[in-house]
């Protein structure tokens, strides 16, 4: 955006999944794991091109980002 005007704020903790997930497509990602549950409780798991391994690494990298209180860093 090029509006001085306009800022873009952190994503909200009460988004709906359907809010998380709009959010997210102006963010130009190059890989995307996506986690959730469904309305039974069970886990679901998509990704962008990339292998289990490759997702591993994604979550342990999101497990760190968790861990320092979502600090970047």
């Amino acid at each position: 955006m090029n509006n001085a005007k306009v800022i873009e704020l952190p994503a909200s903790t009460s988004f709906r999944p359907e809010q998380a997930l709009h959010s997210a497509l102006g963010l130009d990602l190059s890989d995307v794991l996506i986690v959730g549950y469904d309305q039974a409780g069970v886990l679901v798991v998509r990704s962008s091109q990339m292998t289990r391994a490759e997702a591993l690494f994604m979550a342990e990298q999101l497990r760190e980002w968790a861990l320092r209180g979502g600090l970047d860093g």
